[in-house]
């Protein structure tokens, strides 16, 4: 059975946004530094702090299922199908034996298949999706 990754993002959340502002914080720093000295020790915080910076986008390549959110919406990628969503704009979702189906208020449907993804990953997917989606 295959995993999901959840992370809820937010500052308070996880440590993605920490390190994605300690990264712009060392880039700042790099490039002032830089301007007023020419000393190789600030090129090279400048080079780290855009691996800080491209942390958070980098290691979500790691994960074959993944779901980022945040109260507005988020990204979900399950069974090599990735798609943006935004939770005002969808209109229903629905759980069917191996399917989990949302539609848009555009008439949009998104179709995720759910074979071989583990149980306990499904129903946390329902427990957030039940939270910020009003079911009709």
């Amino acid at each position: 059975m295959k995993r999901i990754k959840f992370t809820e993002l937010g500052f308070k959340k996880n440590f993605d946004t920490l390190i994605a502002v300690l990264g712009f914080v060392l880039f700042i720093i790099g490039m002032v530094a830089s301007l007023g000295y020419s000393d190789e020790k600030y090129a090279t915080l400048v080079s780290l702090s855009a691996i800080f910076i491209l942390f958070p986008h980098i290691k979500n390549f790691f994960y074959k299922n993944y779901f980022l959110w945040n109260k507005k919406g988020g990204n979900i990628k399950i069974n090599s199908k990735s798609k943006n969503i935004v939770f005002s704009e969808l209109d229903f979702y629905e759980f069917n034996e191996n399917k989990l189906s949302m539609i848009k208020k555009n008439k949009t449907n998104l179709e995720f298949s759910l074979l071989d993804i583990h149980q306990e990953d499904i129903l946390k997917l329902k427990e957030i999706l039940e939270k910020y989606i009003k079911k009709q």
